[in-house]
């Protein structure tokens, strides 16, 4: 008789190519507002200091982002609009990258 915990059937579902393409597609669908929650998730599930150093940089960057945004005018032009520019690129690609690159894969079968 074969037992399977809840927990370990949601860190199967978790490694499926769905759930990582949904978790890398969540930074750039949000364009950048949920930046941090892909590497929350990992942080949480891990428990590694890496994980925690990228979902801490992302939660910067988030924060950098939106107070750029609420100081900034409308008509921006030169080094305010690249930063704005830098922040959103920051936050959207760089998360979703980071999601794509290092989220947990399927383990290899071995045949």
């Amino acid at each position: 008789m074969r037992f399977v915990v809840a927990g370990a059937v949601a860190g199967a579902a978790l490694r499926t190519p769905a759930a990582r393409v949904g978790f890398a597609l969540l930074p750039v669908l949000s364009v950048g507002l949920l930046c941090p929650v892909p590497s929350l998730v990992m942080a949480l599930r891990r428990r590694s200091r890496a994980d925690w150093s990228a979902f801490a940089a992302f939660s910067v960057v988030l924060a950098a982002w939106l107070t750029e945004l609420a100081l900034t005018p409308i008509d921006t032009h030169g080094a305010l609009f690249a930063l704005d520019a830098l922040l959103i690129a920051s936050s959207t690609a760089g998360a979703a990258t980071h999601a794509w690159r290092t989220w947990p894969r399927r383990p290899a079968t071995g045949r």
